[in-house]
């Protein structure tokens, strides 16, 4: 192993520059952690996470939003479910229409996995584009189960729902980024610029940013 990664041997938990990150190896004798030893920037194990998705463990990131999305808000979540997909990160959200639609149609469009926490009892209930349906049959209590299940998230428009879902990811301590006229609660990282909220991502991933920074500023 390099000395910018490093594995914890009791856990295989991926440390970068002595920073535990949010990854987790499956097999520490993995073709993933062969191809590790030779890496040298967050971007090269990005590349490693797309290129052996099946090899590590990472929690997925949380995307929130209203099921009547504004055009602006479909194409902002589509856009943000791709650029999410696109460097191997799965999606979780409550897997019906509007913003949820869009971005998990971003996420098949990337080639990526979205998780639907649905609040029902049907899996059919799940727009066309979730990869894995999950029955909650717990209505809209299931917004915790979003919450505390990724390890970030963000909000793309919303009103009262998406302001809950806001709430218990900052009571349970995850980062919450929001955008595109997402509700405004103290403690979320509102940002117009999609790119400036997945750099955020792949840092937490990394270890990189605390979730008590001030937030960035709209």
């Amino acid at each position: 192993m390099n000395t910018l990664f490093s594995l914890e041997i009791k856990t295989n938990r991926l440390y970068c520059n002595g920073k535990a990150t949010l990854i987790r190896l499956i097999d520490a004798d993995s073709a993933f952690a062969l191809a590790l030893k030779d890496c040298l920037s967050q971007q090269e194990v990005l590349k490693l996470i797309r290129d052996f998705p099946n090899e590590v463990q990472i929690p997925p990131v949380g995307v929130i939003g209203p099921k009547e999305a504004t055009d602006a808000q479909y194409q902002c979540a589509q856009t943000l479910g791709h650029m999410l997909a696109s460097l191997g990160f799965c999606v979780i959200c409550g897997g019906r229409n509007g913003s949820m639609e869009a971005v998990c149609k971003g996420v098949y469009q990337a080639g990526g996995k979205s998780i639907a926490l649905l609040p029902g009892d049907n899996w059919l209930e799940a727009n066309p584009y979730v990869t894995i349906p999950v029955v909650t049959n717990m209505g809209p209590t299931r917004n915790s189960l979003i919450a505390q299940t990724a390890f970030a998230l963000i909000a793309v428009g919303g009103g009262y729902g998406t302001l809950t879902e806001m709430a218990y990811g900052l009571h349970y301590d995850k980062a919450v980024f929001a955008t595109c006229d997402a509700p405004q609660i103290k403690g979320a990282r509102y940002d117009t610029d999609l790119e400036t909220i997945v750099t955020n991502i792949c840092n937490i991933l990394f270890g990189d940013l605390s979730f008590n920074e001030p937030a960035i500023a709209s």
